[in-house]
């Protein structure tokens, strides 16, 4: 019985790097959480339904962690603001474990920061400041290495997109911020069935469950360019796009090496705002193949992944499979 018990032991190393990346998700969650609440305080009116929803992303990234963390895990509850934030937002505290978010921390911070400061060089040095403020650990040394520092919290790579004949309107998207496969699917899930526009939804699915997926080709105007992080100069630098987003998007064909599923780049998120708002660009994008009745079906073949993969998470257990809820941060307390 010893034998048995000492052979299920998990090795040293591996107990170090688990607690490493639990204490990382709550140090990285704590002090982004207090970072936009400074921000709130500047600007209340602006900020709120922000701040709503990178709370409620916070919290449902740390309750789907392997050790289950709670909003008390990350915000440190012997604090007395712990209990003042939950007061002036109670909706993420309430439904972090019902409702599912519609994006990732990073991707809303990216929000803030272009509400703040606007142009494309002042968000990319503005986000750089911050990131060396926060003294969040560098969150990536080898992409295909498991043993990462996975809950930093940080997009490595953020992508930049617009519409040449209409030059005054960026838009902006991040990479997954989370790197475990289990919250990256249901990030991706999630994001194909409530998100991305139904183009972008479209050809992300059609690659996950096809052989050969249907891409996307944009009009000439769309200009498209992805930064990453350069930790050690602490500036953003462009990167080519991988070969998923050639493939997704009709992109010029990239050199990096595919490490990560269809939809985790930043180019599926600024592509999907780029469609959303700009009505040129709908009309003139081509989609290889799309029929309602395709979309009807890979739809359904997501939602049957995004809920196997919610059920096998047991702190979800208010999670209704049959009728997914999503976070909806401008709605008032119910």
């Amino acid at each position: 019985m010893a034998t048995d018990r000492k052979k299920r032991q998990m090795p040293l190393g591996l107990v170090k790097i688990r607690e490493f990346n639990k204490e990382n998700l709550k140090t990285c969650g704590f002090q982004l959480i207090c970072h936009v609440m400074q921000e709130f305080k500047k600007e209340q009116n602006k900020l709120r339904t922000y701040v709503n929803e990178i709370l409620h992303s916070i919290f449902f990234l740390g309750i789907i962690h392997e050790d289950c963390l709670t909003p008390v895990d990350i915000l440190n509850a012997q604090n007395a603001s712990a209990e003042i934030l939950r007061q002036e937002f109670p909706e993420p505290f309430g439904k972090y474990k019902s409702h599912l978010p519609k994006r990732t921390p990073f991707s809303i911070l990216l929000d803030i920061m272009q509400l703040t400061f606007g142009t494309k060089e002042n968000i990319m040095n503005e986000l750089c400041s911050l990131m060396k403020r926060l003294k969040f650990p560098y969150p990536l040394d080898r992409p295909a290495n498991k043993n990462q520092r996975y809950y930093t919290l940080e997009s490595t790579v953020i992508c930049v997109c617009s519409n040449s004949r209409c030059t005054s309107q960026e838009y902006f998207g991040a990479s997954l911020g989370c790197r475990t496969e289990k919250a990256k699917s249901i990030m991706i899930y999630s994001s194909c069935l409530n998100t991305w526009h139904e183009y972008v939804s479209y050809a992300v699915m059609s690659f996950q469950h096809q052989t050969k997926g249907d891409s996307l080709q944009f009009h000439e105007s769309m200009q498209c360019q992805a930064y990453i992080r350069d930790w050690k100069e602490n500036t953003y630098k462009e990167r080519q796009p991988c070969m998923n987003c050639t493939r997704l998007f009709s992109l010029p064909e990239g050199t990096e090496q595919e490490h990560y599923p269809y939809g985790n780049c930043a180019e599926t998120e600024c592509l999907s705002k780029l469609l959303i708002n700009d009505q040129f660009m709908r009309e003139n994008t081509e989609i290889r193949n799309y029929t309602t009745d395709k979309m009807d079906m890979l739809k359904d073949s997501t939602r049957k992944l995004l809920q196997e993969k919610l059920a096998s998470i047991p702190s979800l257990s208010y999670i209704n499979n049959d009728d997914l809820l999503w976070f909806n941060p401008n709605k008032g307390p119910s």
